[in-house]
């Protein structure tokens, strides 16, 4: 293997181990909140968050495997977009179910300053993060990592939405923003996740 493209795979490694642990522990700490909240929004990125962990896990596995297994490369990139389309998909289905629930049956959600804050954080510091995979995947013509770094863009988009919505439901009582954000959550996944199950079919 090349000396360019072995560093590149320990940069991409280093992101994808990045990515575990701080949306591991966003992901499962914004669920909790969630549901103690009541907030759809808030749900949807909490699932969102160990969704992209969950397809960092599997280019971890990608990337380590080519080391010992360079010819692998190709069917393990197929693997992992498979993976994060699946997983978009069904958190899209969820977080969009949960949503339309929450404005029939007029769900208020309970305000958490500790849910304005995850949101906050990680609209600090995801766009960064997707902005590297997008930059480590060119470099590597990674399809599967340039999807994941998508996926975390996405994130951050839809950690902006959320942090909107519990600050105008704070703010000024508007209990749907919070259902409202998690179909945008919900669309926005969808959208994503068809976009990549027809660029791994026909690409």
């Amino acid at each position: 293997m090349a000396p360019d493209r072995a560093a590149r795979i320990v940069a991409a490694l280093r992101l994808s181990y990045f990515t575990i642990a701080w949306n591991g522990v966003i992901g499962a700490a914004a669920l909790v909140v969630s549901s103690i909240t009541g907030s759809a929004a808030l749900a949807g990125l909490a699932l969102n968050a160990l969704l992209d962990s969950s397809a960092s896990g599997v280019l971890v596995w990608r990337f380590r495997r080519e080391r010992s297994d360079p010819a692998a490369a190709e069917r393990l990139e197929r693997r992992a977009q498979t993976w994060i389309t699946i997983a978009m998909l069904l958190v899209a289905a969820y977080v969009g179910v949960n949503g339309v629930r929450a404005l029939v049956g007029r769900d208020h959600a309970d305000e958490s300053a500790f849910g304005l804050a995850l949101a906050a954080v990680s609209l600090l510091v995801l766009p960064f993060l997707g902005r590297a995979k997008l930059r480590v995947a060119a470099a590597l013509a990674s399809p599967s990592l340039r999807g994941d770094g998508v996926l975390t863009l996405a994130a951050a988009a839809l950690s902006g939405i959320t942090l909107v919505a519990l600050a105008v439901n704070a703010a000024f009582g508007w209990w749907w923003a919070d259902p409202a954000a998690a179909l945008l959550i919900a669309a926005a996944l969808a959208v994503e996740g068809v976009r990549v199950a027809v660029r791994h079919r026909f690409g």
